[in-house]
């Protein structure tokens, strides 16, 4: 199996145990703590998150990039490793000390709000951007794994109801702790932390011009919810953060690519190979399109039985709130593609940091104008519309790259058109049927696997056809061994 292959197999399996462990807590924790403890979490965390990724600046695409660019030489590796670390490290002191000033002053002492510290505490540990600059994602999950299940397992043995968010937000932050503090171990194999002859002024020249679109992107992947809870109320950021997951967690696991590929293409930059990075480029959308089409449709139609399910009655507004954020799926897969693959390594600021500025500036007059009145689903609308203009921007200062040939939009359209027959064919199967909650999300599920499948194959499509050859290759062989 090719290097990159494996980088996939490991991101995912990363993705699983960052993201997908949570998501496996959130139907306890929903029927636990009910709206009123997420959204009290929840709203304690998207300060604490402001936090890091505003003095963090725009660090970890920065630091990926550069650990890309000079992982060739031990020596220089070391030297950039050992800068931006010091570096990150001052910043998080700096927002440590004044997120510790503002929780008796803002928050009244809120003991959620003290100890959501641990993820301000957590983040000085986090060099995971090192490994992934060096494409090194075997050690991050192999050392991360079984200390985020002890993490997560202890919530399932701990936390019993509403009472417990306290110790909820202690098992959570310490996880974070612990996982990104084990990555230090042996670290002196990759590179050694260097304390002479520093220089720190190149680094925060460029961190500060990817801070733009990091500030930009972070107002409306966190102020959404902090919002929310100074103009509405906290069963309202409950709905919604439970909501917000479901969607964002299905489109983290088919965006895993841009963790892997920013490495990967910053170093056929830098040999300038644009040829094949053109190459990668169509070969990452075509995929991307092909896969995210289907479940973005195929999700609009489950979202409102699947949230009953998942959540518990007393989610049933996130239910409508997770279909209004559906097409956000499409759009972050393709905004990662064009901005991970191509315009960050391409050094392209411009073009990366402008989309995400005009978003911001959007989805914060939205939040404005929607959230007193439609609370969570106000904040719904702003994020989809946000996320939908982001990326028509990208497309528009991509559009030369895009024009050519090699590009089939025939296939796009392909997609598209089966995705929503897939949709209409998968929605109405049930009512033929009595079936319970489950039953008729699986059925729902099943069927358009097979419509959508059935169509491509009628049409030849070639990624559908290059899958099944795949896949009956790989029978093959472990039959054969």
């Amino acid at each position: 199996m090719s290097t990159l292959k494996k980088n996939f197999l490991y991101v995912l399996l990363q993705q699983f145990v960052l993201m997908g462990l949570p998501f496996l807590t959130i139907p306890y924790i929903s029927r636990v703590l009910g709206p009123h403890g997420v959204g009290h979490y929840s709203y304690s965390f998207s300060y604490t998150t402001l936090f890091i990724n505003v003095f963090l600046l725009g660090s970890n695409l920065y630091a990926i990039r550069e650990i890309a660019n000079v992982k060739s030489d031990s020596k220089q590796l070391s030297r950039s490793f050992s800068e931006i670390f010091l570096i990150r490290t001052g910043l998080l002191a700096i927002a440590t000390v004044i997120y510790f000033i503002c929780v008796p002053l803002v928050w009244k002492g809120d003991a959620v709000f003290y100890w959501q510290s641990l993820n301000l505490i957590g983040a000085f540990f986090d060099i995971t951007w090192l490994f992934q600059g060096l494409e090194k994602f075997k050690k991050v999950v192999t050392r991360n794994i079984t200390l985020k299940l002890l993490g997560f397992g202890s919530v399932f043995v701990f936390v019993k109801d509403e009472n417990d968010l306290v110790l909820y937000t202690i098992i959570m932050g310490a996880a974070v702790i612990i996982g990104n503090a084990a990555l230090f171990y042996r670290l002196n194999q990759y590179v050694r932390l260097v304390w002479q002859n520093t220089e720190f002024k190149r680094h925060f020249k460029q961190m500060l011009i990817l801070f733009i679109p990091s500030f930009s992107a972070m107002i409306y992947s966190v102020l959404d919810k902090t919002m929310l809870g100074i103009m509405s109320t906290t069963d309202q950021v409950g709905f919604y953060e439970q909501a917000y997951k479901i969607v964002y967690m299905i489109s983290s696991l088919i965006n895993i690519s841009g963790v892997v590929m920013l490495p990967r293409t910053s170093s056929l930059i830098t040999e300038k190979r644009f040829e094949k990075l053109m190459e990668v480029l169509r070969n990452g959308v075509t995929l991307t399109i092909f896969l995210v089409l289907p479940i973005t449709f195929g999700f609009f139609v489950i979202s409102k039985d699947f949230v009953l399910w998942f959540l518990g009655d007393k989610f049933q507004p996130s239910g409508t709130i997770a279909m209004m954020m559906a097409p956000i799926i499409i759009f972050k897969s393709l905004g990662v593609i064009f901005g991970s693959w191509y315009l960050v390594p391409m050094k392209k600021n411009k073009e990366y940091t402008l989309p995400i500025v005009i978003g911001a500036c959007l989805n914060f007059i939205l939040n404005l104008a929607l959230i007193p009145r439609f609370g969570a689903a106000g904040a719904a609308i702003a994020t989809t519309v946000t996320e939908g203009l982001i990326l028509v921007i990208q497309l528009r200062f991509l559009k030369n790259v895009l024009k050519q040939k090699s590009y089939p939009m025939k296939a796009f359209v392909l997609y598209l058109l089966a995705s929503i027959a897939m949709a209409i064919v998968s929605y109405e199967a049930p009512l033929f049927f009595h079936l319970s909650l489950l039953l008729t999300i699986l059925l729902k599920v099943c069927v358009g696997i097979v419509v959508y499948s059935v169509i491509l194959m009628l049409c030849r499509d070639k990624v559908a056809l290059g899958l099944v050859k795949k896949i009956f290759l790989l029978k093959a062989k472990v039959k054969s061994g």
